[in-house]
């Protein structure tokens, strides 16, 4: 079809004129036949394949090494997104569960070797659901020596003893097969779910230049049963590596976050603090250095070092005192005198860190000391007001997720206090939004369904503006889909405008 006609498929759509905006599927069939200038032929393979019938295809993978005949033993399972309907032609939906209708082509898969990479496009994406495909290796293993068998080992070489990363990684050393990668140039709108060992994952995250890849293994890497310290090396190292791209650099700060266990000492949040600290602190005094934001991609790796160290969990589902310690000592000694660029979204970083912590008996302890940090922050930015209010907007929210989480230890009414009066007309517009928004929640959360539509009523009568809110959001998509949505908002609408309850008695009856 090409870029140009599927924009003027997209603005025939949109358009003005139409009245419903709604698009059905034979609809988009014809636009896509009159404007995208697509052959009848096509269109008719392409959208009972890909849409009526079989939907987009799940693949299930795994391998193994066979080295006798130097070969990869690749087991698929194909299934696909679409699902039985009952209701519908019981040939189309055998079709489906059996995976006779396929898709046409064939897939990739890229083995990366010892001595090279190597594209084998020979998976069938149709036919059986359930096939054995064979790759055949180009590099050879070096001969081994011989080693005697250890004490108490079984005949077959194996021993209990070695847990199952070893394992693993014995089983990489002994195959020529560094990492395998399935559709590695996204040929196909598909699901795929693939198992290799874990050495093959690190290699792919290490060694493999795309960053699709890279963000591929540490996704599997962070959701592991058992985690091993070559794990979280690897994702140590890639976090250190500046060649790398920033954003995947990010994922792996957040993986080490998950990663971070009292069974593994807690070497996640170590490393995190370690890595922030060699980058930001003076080394003399062991206090964080004045900002410096010239280096724009370490700028917001380091941004997110912070968040993800409220992520880390102890075996008491709680955030380790040595977490809570260290965002304090940021926002304490934060400094950005002689700093070219505005530390507002820094800083806005660092108080959204503070929401994500969960106060256990180890850290509660510091929850005034965050606190006071907090309303300095929030005084500060009402004296020298910042951009858009970004600043106000994380305290508001921080404070907020505080209160709904330890709302035991602090009095609510402190933090309504603390929160209402920047719902002023003369604070920002996103301010007075999020202090609103904020004010709900905590009525909600402490006093019910009532209490909050209550609030909400006082405040349209103070605000205008939310009555033009509420007329968008009876338009909008959200209240089309939800019943219950669309009448409680035409409800407050008729309060607002002082009229009577016309709908409500009738929506109670129904």
């Amino acid at each position: 079809m090409g870029p140009d006609s599927f924009r003027k498929i997209l603005q025939m759509i949109v358009a003005s004129t139409r009245a419903s905006r709604t698009l059905s599927t034979k609809e988009f069939r014809h636009l896509a036949n009159k404007i995208g200038n697509l052959e009848r032929p096509f269109l008719k393979e392409f959208f009972p394949r890909w849409i009526e019938s079989c939907g987009c295809p799940i693949m299930r993978l795994g391998i193994s090494y066979n080295k006798r005949r130097n070969l990869v033993e690749l087991a698929v399972s194909r299934g696909c997104t679409a699902k039985a309907d009952p209701g519908s032609d019981s040939h189309v939906n055998g079709d489906i569960q059996e995976g006779a209708t396929g898709w046409p082509g064939m897939m990739s898969v890229r083995v990366h070797e010892t001595d090279g990479v190597y594209d084998h496009p020979i998976l069938p994406m149709a036919g059986e659901a359930l096939q054995v495909v064979e790759l055949q290796c180009h590099s050879k293993l070096a001969a081994k020596r011989f080693q005697k068998t250890k004490k108490g080992s079984k005949p077959d070489g194996s021993d209990d003893n070695v847990d199952a990363s070893t394992q693993e990684n014995r089983t990489s050393m002994d195959s020529p097969l560094l990492w395998i990668r399935v559709d590695p140039e996204m040929e196909y709108l598909a699901e795929i779910h693939f198992h290799q060992p874990i050495q093959m994952w690190i290699n792919q995250l290490e060694k493999d230049k795309d960053v699709i890849s890279q963000s591929q293994a540490i996704a599997v890497l962070e959701k592991l049963p058992q985690l091993s310290f070559a794990v979280i090396n690897a994702l140590n190292n890639f976090l250190n590596d500046t060649k790398a791209f920033w954003r995947v650099r990010v994922e792996a700060a957040y993986a080490l976050a998950v990663t971070a266990s009292e069974e593994t000492d807690l070497a996640g949040l170590l490393h995190l603090v370690k890595f922030y600290k060699s980058r930001r602190f003076d080394t003399d005094i062991g206090l964080p250095r004045p900002n410096d934001f010239h280096d724009i991609p370490e700028y917001f790796v380091l941004e997110a070092i912070p968040h993800a160290v409220a992520l880390v969990r102890s075996s008491d589902k709680s955030s380790p005192r040595q977490a809570i310690e260290f965002i304090l000592q940021l926002l304490k000694y934060n400094d950005n005198n002689g700093n070219v660029y505005s530390d507002v979204y820094w800083l806005a970083a660092m108080v959204q860190a503070i929401g994500e912590v969960e106060f256990g008996q180890q850290g509660i302890g510091l929850l005034s000391s965050l606190l006071k940090r907090i309303d300095r922050l929030l005084q500060f930015d009402n004296f020298m007001p910042g951009y858009n209010g970004v600043l106000t907007v994380s305290c508001i929210r921080a404070l907020a997720r505080i209160a709904e989480r330890v709302s035991s230890s602090i009095c609510l009414d402190r933090i309504c206090e603390l929160i209402a009066p920047f719902r002023s007309m003369d604070k920002p517009w996103k301010v007075r939004i999020e202090a609103s928004r904020v004010l709900l929640d905590l009525e909600l959360h402490h006093k019910g369904l009532d209490a909050a539509l209550l609030l909400f009523l006082k405040y349209t009568d103070e605000e205008r503006s939310l009555r033009v809110g509420l007329l968008h959001l009876l338009s909008s998509k959200k209240a089309y889909n939800n019943v219950l949505l669309r009448h409680n908002v035409f409800c407050i609408l008729q309060i607002a405008a002082g009229s009577q309850l016309e709908f409500w008695s009738i929506y109670m009856v129904i």
